[in-house]
């Protein structure tokens, strides 16, 4: 039987797929639209299985209207969440194609493989994250200033943008509007997140690669604030270097030296313990001397033996003090015959010309060996080194002072009250 039920439904159809091309910017009232069009569909399918006879002109506008419908599944599939209405609304269970719309949607080429993307994605996405936490925490340990803060604020901000624009709907919104604004075929969307988080991956690659280089600008400004007597300062800047790169064995190596001129053994002996893991030569003499005025010369000895086999090319300076403090934990580890031998070296290179020019304080070694041949029951062979220690000393060395006083005490039993040199100044 014809009714005038079943064309209404079908007029109803019509004019909400009419209504449905406007694209409206409300998201319910376009969520309404769909709806509207997925009900009247629904009342058309009712009114056949209850028996209604439709003519075959009806027959030919629904198959119209329906292909209709299917053309415009593209754009339809995006205006709301369609899992969720069909579960909400009980429409679950039904098998109607139209409310399954969003698979009707024609897979573009460039979105076959958007599976692949999108767990690359997650993945740089991921790396991202791990980079950030790895960098952040140096930089907020570090205390680095304005100028750090700045420089870890905008990969912070970037991942963050990112991780915004994958975990939230507000996010996904706002990256295809961007997309919409730069003109961007939506088959490109996955591809074109991949892209940004490459990119902010290779920013943070970038920066965590740098990380030596900006905690060497950090030691070097230490370095600075060391020499012009600014030693909180140093200590400040030396702190924040090993904090953006704990590895950095110069930066240990300075703050173990600024420790010791602060009297600070302890600490600096854990800095220089550190450079020495870096085989960082200065820095295993500084902790050999260390251990002889601690009265350790037996962890000494095979520190400054490793440190002499390594000086090869070494300034002559380094050279004669590694030979200097050799002998000087030799003697204190009751070994004067080995000592002298490496002594008599020290002193044969502060006696050339180069060492008379770059050896600040050649006395020590004169001073050492003199009591070594001492312990070798060598009085002229010791005197001889006293007078020179006596010539060469300097009470600017911490080291020298009492061995100055020694030298004073020897000489004036032969009869020598004094002697060139600032050890005059005793």
């Amino acid at each position: 039987m014809t009714t005038n039920e079943l064309k209404d439904a079908l007029q109803t159809y019509e004019e909400a797929l009419k209504k449905l091309g406007n694209g409206s910017p409300d998201p319910n009232e376009a969520a309404a639209q769909v709806l509207a069009v997925l009900n009247a569909r629904d009342k058309i399918s009712i009114l056949l299985e209850e028996g209604h006879f439709a003519e075959a002109d009806w027959q030919v506008e629904l198959v119209n209207l329906d292909q209709e419908l299917k053309q415009k599944a593209a754009s339809v599939a995006k205006l709301f969440n369609w899992e969720f209405y069909r579960s909400s609304l009980k429409k679950k269970e039904l098998k109607s194609w139209w409310w399954y719309l969003e698979e009707e949607v024609p897979i573009h080429v460039w979105d076959r493989l958007d599976w692949l993307w999108r767990g690359l994605t997650v993945s740089f996405w991921t790396v991202n994250l791990g980079l950030l936490l790895d960098i952040v925490p140096r930089f907020l340990m570090a205390g680095t200033g304005f100028w750090g803060a700045a420089a870890v604020s905008f990969p912070s901000i970037l991942t963050l943008l990112q991780a915004r624009s994958e975990l939230t709907t507000a996010g996904q919104e706002g990256f295809d509007k961007l997309l919409k604004r730069f003109k961007i075929p939506p088959h490109f969307r996955q591809e074109a997140k991949l892209t940004t988080t490459f990119l902010l991956f290779l920013l943070l690659i970038g920066f965590r690669w740098n990380l030596p280089r900006i905690s060497n600008l950090y030691n070097q400004a230490g370095v600075n604030l060391h020499r012009q007597g600014q030693l909180a300062g140093a200590e400040s800047k030396y702190l924040q270097a090993l904090a953006i790169d704990p590895d950095n064995i110069k930066a240990h190596y300075n703050l173990g030296n600024l420790y010791e001129d602060l009297q600070q053994f302890d600490q600096a002996r854990k800095q220089y313990q550190f450079a020495v893991k870096g085989s960082f030569l200065t820095a295993q003499n500084n902790l050999g001397r260390l251990y002889i005025l601690d009265k350790k010369p037996d962890k000494a000895i095979p520190l400054l033996f490793k440190a002499l086999s390594q000086t090869g090319d070494s300034p002559i300076r380094l050279r004669h003090t590694v030979l200097k403090n050799l002998g000087w934990a030799l003697l204190a580890n009751k070994q004067p015959e080995q000592a002298s031998k490496y002594l008599q070296v020290a002193v044969q290179l502060g006696t050339t010309a180069e060492g008379i020019e770059q050896i600040r304080y050649r006395g020590s070694a004169h001073c050492l060996l003199a009591q070594s041949y001492e312990k070798q029951q060598k009085p002229e062979a010791a005197f001889s080194q006293w007078q020179d220690c006596c010539q060469l000393g300097s009470i600017e060395n911490p080291d020298e002072v009492a061995w100055l006083s020694m030298a004073r005490q020897r000489l004036k039993k032969e009869g020598i009250t004094s002697c060139s040199g600032n050890a005059s100044k005793l």
